[in-house]
């Protein structure tokens, strides 16, 4: 449930778009961040668009229209009115998977809430992830600094969405990192262009 005071802190939402059909899918998580109980509306575009701030309105179009045409990652910072009117600070984070004849055919991704302090984060981070200490950091760091080059995006959201791909895809932190670090590296031979489509066969292996 949405708390009291209309607040979702600390949420990273999933959301899943065929461009083909024009379908959309979120999570439970996406659901409750745009002030929505799971289920209760039929997720689309234009409702995504209606939460986003009315001045943050064109960095959204821009972003997926990005992803949309181009299929590279692509991430924002938005301000979501959820319920309640009450405003978060997010940022989504994404990109396309293309089909056979080239044209993209998926947009995934986050969208990640970052209005909670820092403070409140780490201590929530280090209560709730036991398994947190027994995962190689210098793995973890790697992963995340691949993140961050990928998506343009600072390290505290990129550990987020690690996290989250991890328990999206039921894997272990550490297993998730390793084999982000040893899809990272360019093979000789290969084209450095690639590293988008390698790290993405990584994080989600059964759309691929």
């Amino acid at each position: 449930m949405v708390p009291e005071d209309g607040r979702a802190d600390d949420v990273t939402g999933v959301f899943l778009h065929r461009l083909p059909e024009d379908t959309w899918w979120w999570s439970d998580e996406m659901f409750r961040l745009l002030g929505h109980e799971p289920d209760a509306v039929t997720p689309t575009a234009g409702l995504l668009r209606e939460r986003v701030h009315i001045e943050d309105r064109a960095r959204l179009d821009s972003a997926l229209e990005h992803g949309r045409t181009t299929g590279h990652p692509f991430s924002c910072y938005l301000r979501v009115v959820g319920a309640q009117d009450a405003e978060r600070n997010v940022v989504l984070v994404g990109d396309g998977r293309t089909g056979d004849d080239g044209d993209v055919v998926v947009l995934r991704g986050f969208a990640v809430d970052v209005t909670a302090p820092v403070r409140q984060e780490a201590r929530r981070a280090a209560d709730s992830d036991i398994d947190r200490a027994r995962v190689s950091q210098v793995d973890v760091d790697l992963a995340r600094g691949v993140l961050m080059a990928l998506y343009g995006i600072d390290a505290d959201i990129a550990m987020r969405v690690l996290r989250r791909h991890s328990q999206y895809a039921n894997m272990k932190l550490r297993t998730l990192a390793q084999s982000v670090r040893e899809a990272a590296p360019t093979a000789p031979g290969r084209p450095q262009h690639d590293l988008h489509q390698r790290v993405s066969a990584v994080l989600y292996p059964d759309r691929e």
